[in-house]
């Protein structure tokens, strides 16, 4: 089943600080054909699930107490990320990354079993915006960020045995940067069509 998302924003208001006033929150759930266990043993290690959004260009992160330091580019509202990640646990599968400023909050994570499989929930909680400069912050990647996880477990549900294939995933594709996988997989789809017709040309002068 393809990823499910929901917001909850409000329009601009004055006069609120950073955690005052409602929260706004966006989220998406992915459902998934590991257990749960193994979904939150993978999506655990941070810089793993940070770098599989697919508009998120890393650009620095390092562990540091209590969390993370990250430098990234969010491709889809423009915006540099700089700061402060604070990892929370909740409870088994559930814990949250809280950023130290800006218009975002924290990003949610709870995955829970749903039949042999898991349902991952990713929840994005944001400030009142106090004007439309600022609600034009909203990370709009979230929904591309569920459809590139799904992806992810598919592949390795599906090609994971065979080996290489894991180290591959890790070390070359989601090292790169989220333009550089574009154009590598449009080169091997043109690859793939050319040597489609390649075959059709030779299969139709041999026939």
């Amino acid at each position: 089943m393809e990823p499910r998302s929901g917001e909850q924003l409000s329009p601009p208001s004055t006069g609120r600080g950073r955690g005052e006033g409602p929260v706004n929150a966006a989220w998406v759930d992915v459902d998934l054909p590991q257990s749960a266990r193994e979904v939150t043993a993978c999506l655990r290690d941070i810089e793993r699930l940070l770098r599989l959004n697919p508009h998120l260009e890393i650009r620095r992160f390092a562990a540091a107490a209590g969390g993370f330091e990250l430098e990234a580019l969010n491709e889809m509202n423009g915006l540099a990320v700089s700061g402060r990640l604070t990892f929370r646990e909740s409870g088994p599968g559930r814990f949250s990354l809280e950023y130290d400023g800006g218009l975002k909050l924290a990003t949610e994570i709870a995955i829970e079993p749903l039949g042999a499989g898991a349902r991952l929930r990713i929840r994005e909680t944001y400030r009142q915006p106090e004007s439309d400069a600022e609600l034009a912050q909203v990370d709009r990647s979230l929904t591309p960020w569920g459809q590139a996880i799904r992806r992810h477990f598919l592949g390795l549900a599906r090609w994971g045995r065979l080996p290489g294939y894991r180290r591959w995933r890790e070390r070359v594709w989601l090292a790169m940067r989220p333009r550089e996988r574009r154009v590598t997989r449009l080169i091997v789809w043109a690859t793939a069509i050319e040597f489609g017709l390649f075959v059709g040309v030779v299969w139709l002068f041999w026939t």
